[in-house]
């Protein structure tokens, strides 16, 4: 560490948990025998941002008069940090390989093709916790909400409406799937498949987004199916099976190496359900194309399995989906979507496990929280019909110690509980159909 560096600075003072500074002076001392460095850190007013920057310019070298009163140029990100100076006594070998607790590298900033530097996390020079959130945090400021890390898709919740999910949008990611996938196999991955290239300006990769991950699954396993029918799947299995003596012969000599995992994780209220949707419709409309490619549009339209499988969704959600503190619709439970496909890249049906639910909600809900979506959404939309023959009558939600513990009967997410239950009861009858 020189002097001039910029780096990132570990303070409790910001609510980012790290602060921008420039190293104003370094001395190397000895103490008991032992040399070690002192360093002064001052606040960088300029950094935090995306301008460009030369560590010759830097006015922490000059006298103080040349500081500013404000950290990160007035940006905002650091309004809550004053002004600070501090000094650091630092191990001379932790410094040269970067692993000081407190203190990380940081770039000199510059004007990057991409918000943020990168697309993808593993891009980033310097690869650690305060890098890795300032990149995220000009990517979020940008309407940027999808960044990758190697095979993992980041996704930040915008809590607003994202243009992000048209049609149009769909088409862009799956064309790019389709390109990737014929130039791979320098075949179409499924029937029909058009062989029209993605409209990109450097031949990259289209941003990150919940349908690349999805689709790069799809096309995992369609080359999985194809490697299956030409054999080249059992070769592959017999020569594992040769290699480790823990695969049981009953293993299936047919099972290939199709299988695709989708994890969706995070905390309550960064938005699993709807990227879960978001997924199942990509596959949906993948597997609409794929049918008609295969039987013909007119009898793919009568066959739309898929239909069935997102048709679930407001029925786990009114279930088993609740408001919380922080998430109008936060999933009180767990669940394992299995989604099937034909040789020929069609959605054949679909199975979903449930666990873990939050039966304690029944019977208890803390102040601003509600139980679950569907006692909200049957009172609000029962009709007189309904009311005589449940017995009740002009009660309301209020009558009803079940949902007035909190004293909260509302959704603050603008979604209205009867156009959910009238979605709800559309969804039954239409997988009860389905049945018959």
């Amino acid at each position: 560490m020189e002097r001039g560096q910029p780096v990132w600075l570990r303070s409790q003072a910001s609510r980012w948990g790290w602060v921008p500074a420039v190293i104003h002076d370094r001395e190397e001392i000895v103490i008991k025998g032992i040399t070690v460095i002192k360093i002064t850190l001052r606040d960088d007013p300029n950094g935090g941002g995306d301008a460009a920057t030369e560590a010759a310019s830097s006015p922490y070298l000059d006298a103080d008069l040349h500081r500013s009163n404000s950290i990160s140029g007035g940006d905002g990100y650091y309004a809550d940090v004053e002004p600070f100076e501090v000094t650091l006594t630092i191990d001379i070998e932790s410094a040269e390989r970067d692993e000081l607790e407190d203190i990380k590298t940081r770039d000199y900033e510059a004007t990057h093709r991409v918000v943020g530097g990168v697309d993808d996390l593993i891009g980033l020079t310097h690869l650690h916790e305060p890098a890795i959130l300032h990149a995220l945090r000009l990517r979020y400021d940008a309407d940027i909400i999808y960044t990758s890390t190697g095979p993992i898709l980041i996704a930040i919740n915008p809590f607003k409406s994202m243009p992000l999910y048209t049609d149009e949008v769909m088409q862009r990611y799956r064309l790019e799937g389709e390109h990737s996938s014929s130039t791979a196999t320098k075949a179409p991955s499924r029937p029909g498949a058009t062989k029209k290239v993605v409209d990109a300006n450097d031949g990259t990769r289209l941003p990150p987004h919940a349908y690349q991950t999805a689709d790069d699954a799809y096309r995992a396993m369609m080359r999985g199916i194809e490697m299956s029918l030409s054999g080249g799947a059992a070769r592959r299995q017999k020569t594992q099976r040769s290699r480790s003596n823990q695969i049981k012969d009953k293993a299936d000599d047919m099972e290939t190496p199709t299988d695709q995992s989708i994890l969706v994780s995070g905390e309550s209220g960064a938005g699993k359900t709807v990227t879960t949707k978001i997924v199942l419709n990509y596959f949906a409309m993948l597997s609409k194309l794929a049918a008609e490619a295969h039987d013909g549009a007119e009898k793919a339209t009568d066959q739309e399995v898929e239909k069935q499988v997102l048709q679930s969704n407001p029925i786990l959600e009114a279930f088993g989906n609740a408001r919380t503190i922080r998430n109008d619709n936060s999933s009180r439970f767990g669940k394992y979507i299995n989604i099937n496909f034909n040789q020929t890249g069609r959605l054949t049906g679909a199975s979903i496990d449930t666990y873990l639910l939050e039966k304690v909600r029944l019977i208890h809900q803390k102040e601003g929280e509600r139980n679950f979506h569907i006692f909200y959404q049957f009172l609000k939309s029962a009709t007189e019909e309904e009311r005589e023959e449940f017995y009740l009558s002009d009660m309301q939600l209020e009558d009803f110690a079940l949902v007035k513990q909190s004293e909260t009967f509302e959704r603050r997410d603008m979604v209205s509980d009867v156009d959910m239950h009238r979605e709800m009861i559309e969804a039954m009858v239409s997988v009860l159909r389905a049945m018959t």
